[in-house]
């Protein structure tokens, strides 16, 4: 296990004796850990300033004062730079409840009435928040705490001692802070635990456990989600796109003039309540604009690796073109002063899906109180959300997923990672990005290989404790239907990070009960990142949307096994990180020679069994027999074999009883049928009086309309009706 965390891979806790008033970085240097959410602290919501949970924290110091604690988050405004909970007698707004009863993390200097003339402060001079903090273990030696502070503000709401507690914010991917009364010593959304920076660099390791998420390193990025007024913005440099701030101390970036094309903001470029009410959704962005000199080129940190190994870099972000733009945006890593495959990666952003609409205008002008209703503390007759700020909805929801793993050889390593956006030629092209992570996946490594003819180059890496960075070598065709059959599980997770946030997958196949001649096969559900996607030695079908790295007659990756012999596995191929080979699948009583085969299905007469088969090495000799079907290495079509056939690993067929029943066998996904021939994919129907007959199924397979004789009153969209895609425009 690691430094600091228990054997369930759960943060240990610091006693805060330890770290307030330590001069030593490591130490002082703290991130408050949720027990109950498994969550940080950190800052986002109304006015970028106010604190949330979130899957990586803030850096605090703590110091000791008067008995009580004060903690130093990372933003520093003209209000402080203390983080504290915020009063009604606290605030010029005090009118607009987004600026009191809340924690905020820039709060602690003096509040002089006499020039604000807030009428519900008593006192000429305050500070402008409860900035002393109580730290109670939950019983000594713990090292877990209850957090709280004494409010002596009556009649606002939170008058007395009040606890801090994170909860579940909707569907939003931060938590948001309560504050009760009192907690129950059950009650672990109210315990808190202290991360210092040490635990988090004595976290990294060279194997994790198999049960073992990756360690959190984005510690080491500076301004990772683009913080209003952030101090350390100028860490992203930019290269062929341009940017200025805006003429006043907000450090705001100018979105109102197209001679500047990088832009990083929610388009408010002032203190106002548009700028807060937003605030938590201010974002990167490289728009053309109509300045085709200045619209490409990278956006890019330099990032010291203080540990080699695997690393994880992802983001939200999307890229659209405007019609006749050949524009492409693309997630790098890159470690400096080395050219081989593994250490410069990068991957296609995902294509904007037009959630919402917008112009040239809107990208290119500000936005301020008059584009706020007055419902909201604005001035206007209803809200206009700039596309920033919709862009940042979208990722709040946890959408537009961008990964690649990146190999850093060597300790201190500079590693850059950005955005890159080429091609862009057109006013409304934009490429938007947010959110940007680091995880470390250790030094471990697991190589599958389709090329490979003997199962013992897979028994040697079999390890039932610790997982590492998967090496698939599977070649298969993007946006096409291909079978896969692995010997480890992989999660939603896993499966996007590889094949890409719009990948397919449908799950090992089984004959109808009453109709024999019909195939059925269910889409996998991947909606929950943690679930289990693929299992192992399991038939399935995938459609990947994303490429695998490197190109043919790069160098290729090596791995030592432990008889001393090297694999040498040619690009391209994907890597996929914490996954664990824990079983020798050799082992399977359904396992011969490299095959592994379900029983055949139970079928009256004999001649209509089917049996589901799946090859984990290469076959080079005729594996799959006459009359079966196998998808198609270019095509994605299913194929009928007339004579024996060899298959390479990782790849599945359907073995049938005969050549007559084999001709009548058709294939369904989710009720839609594939054809054989050409497939649902190659037909595109635009209906103009939307008339058809029959039930209308989205592209996931799911019944939108059962027995339709129409499509009229449908989301703008394609459906499928009878094997024919039809657009609804």
């Amino acid at each position: 296990m690691a430094q600091g965390q228990d054997g369930n891979h759960i943060w240990n806790g610091n006693s805060i004796d330890d770290v307030a008033d330590k001069s030593d970085e490591d130490m002082n240097t703290i991130y408050l850990y949720n027990v109950g959410t498994k969550k940080f602290l950190n800052t986002g919501s109304y006015w970028g300033t106010v604190a949330v949970g979130f899957n990586v924290g803030m850096p605090i110091h703590i110091k000791k004062k008067n008995g009580y604690y004060q903690m130093e988050g990372p933003l520093g405004t003209s209000a402080g730079n203390l983080i504290a909970f915020g009063r009604r007698m606290d605030t010029p707004g005090y009118n607009n409840n987004i600026n009191y009863n809340r924690v905020y993390v820039d709060r602690g200097i003096e509040f002089d009435n006499t020039k604000i003339k807030n009428p519900y402060c008593k006192q000429t001079l305050h500070i402008n928040g409860i900035i002393d903090w109580t730290f109670t273990e939950t019983y000594s030696g713990s090292r877990t705490y209850n957090i709280s502070f004494n409010n002596d503000e009556n009649l606002q709401g939170y008058y007395g001692k009040h606890y801090l507690r994170l909860e579940k914010n909707g569907y939003s991917r931060t938590n948001i802070l309560k504050f009760p009364e009192s907690v129950s010593s059950s009650d672990k959304n109210s315990q808190w635990r202290i991360v210092t920076k040490k635990d988090l660099k004595e976290a990294f390791k060279e194997k994790y456990a198999s049960d073992e998420a990756p360690s959190d390193a984005t510690f080491l990025v500076y301004d990772q989600n683009f913080s209003r007024s952030s101090n350390y913005v100028d860490k992203w440099i930019a290269s062929g796109v341009k940017w200025t701030y805006y003429p006043n101390t907000e450090k705001a970036f100018i979105p109102n003039d197209k001679n500047y094309t990088y832009y990083v903001g929610n388009g408010s470029v002032k203190p106002n309540y548009y700028m807060a009410e937003y605030a938590g959704y201010t974002n990167a962005n490289v728009r053309n604009v109509g300045n085709d000199a200045n619209a490409n080129g990278t956006v890019t940190q330099k990032v010291n690796i203080i540990k080699k190994g695997w690393y994880k870099v992802s983001c939200n972000g999307f890229y659209n073109r405007d019609r006749g733009s050949y524009m492409v945006s693309k997630l790098f890593a890159r470690v400096e002063n080395n050219t081989a495959t593994i250490s410069n990666v990068s991957t296609t952003l995902n294509r904007f899906g037009h959630e919402f609409d917008y112009t040239k205008d809107d990208l290119l002008r500000i936005y301020d109180d008059d584009d706020l209703s007055t419902e909201q503390g604005g001035k206007g007759l209803k809200t206009k959300e700039s596309p920033y700020v919709k862009a940042g909805k979208e990722f709040d929801k946890g959408r537009y997923n961008n990964t690649v793993l990146v190999y850093v050889p060597h300790n201190n390593d500079i590693l850059d990672i950005g955005i890159e956006i080429k091609g862009s030629s057109e006013d409304r092209d934009w490429t938007c990005w947010d959110n940007v992570q680091l995880q470390y996946c250790g030094n471990n490594d697991i190589v599958l290989d389709e090329r490979e003819e003997d199962i013992s180059y897979m028994q040697l890496q079999v390890d039932p404790l610790n997982s590492g960075t998967l090496i698939l070598k599977r070649t298969m065709e993007i946006d096409k239907w291909n079978s896969i059959m692995l010997p480890v599980d992989l999660t939603v997770e896993q499966v996007k990070t590889a094949f890409g946030e719009d990948v397919k997958l449908s799950r090992h196949p089984k004959q109808h009960s009453t109709v024999k001649t019909r195939i059925e096969f269910k889409s996998v559900d991947l909606s929950d990142d943690y679930a289990i996607a693929i299992e192992k030695n399991q038939l399935y079908l995938i459609k990947p949307s994303k490429e695998p790295i490197g190109i043919e007659h790069e160098d290729p990756y090596k791995k030592q096994l432990k008889d001393e012999r090297w694999l040498s596995i040619p690009a391209p191929y994907y890597v996929i990180n914490s996954v664990s080979l824990t079983k020798d699948p050799s082992r399977l009583s359904n396992y011969s020679y490299g095959v592994i085969r379900e029983p055949s299905t139970a079928s009256t007469p004999p001649v209509e069994k089917l049996q589901f088969c799946g090859s984990l090495i290469n076959q080079t000799t005729n594996i799959v027999p006459a009359y079966s079907y196998a998808l198609g290495a270019k095509d994605g079509k299913w194929h009928f074999t007339q004579h024996p056939l060899p298959i390479k690993g990782f790849r599945c067929w359907i073995a049938t009883g005969s050549e007559a029943y084999a001709k009548t066998i058709r294939f369904f996904i989710d009720g839609v049928e594939e054809d054989m021939v050409t497939g649902i994919d190659n037909i595109v129907t635009e209906e103009s009086n939307n008339e058809i007959m029959g039930t209308v199924y989205n592209l996931n397979g799911q019944v939108v309309r059962a027995g339709a004789t129409s499509l009229e009153g449908l989301p703008k969209g394609i459906y499928i009706v009878n094997n024919k895609k039809y657009i609804v425009k």
